[in-house]
């Protein structure tokens, strides 16, 4: 179980994955992005994703063969910028890396 720091990491963590995928593929790509989550952490990366999901910051839905899809939302890219404004927590969000993997590549 994350600690609290942690959660916090984690949720930014996501965040930063999405607005990265948003400006590479843009948004008529991004709503069709399905994403797998690792079984190891699957709980905490749900439940991450829910929060930022009840925070309006995203989009998401888990899909039935287990997939996510989820993209960022506009008041969820104003916390990316605020948070690369800050820069420290963002940096250390990365420790994560990409926690979800993409099903296929955007056509």
């Amino acid at each position: 179980m994350l600690f609290l720091a942690g959660r916090n990491l984690l949720r930014n963590s996501l965040l930063v994955q999405l607005y990265k995928d948003f400006f590479t593929y843009g948004y008529e790509f991004c709503i069709s992005i399905d994403y797998n989550v690792p079984e190891c952490n699957r709980i905490e990366i749900i439940a991450a994703l829910y929060y930022l999901f009840e925070r309006r910051w995203i989009f998401f839905n888990i899909e039935k063969d287990k997939t996510v899809s989820a993209y960022i939302r506009g008041s969820g890219i104003d916390v990316v910028e605020d948070l690369l404004s800050e820069g420290g927590e963002l940096f250390l969000s990365q420790l994560y890396g990409n926690l979800l993997e993409r099903v296929s590549e955007p056509n």
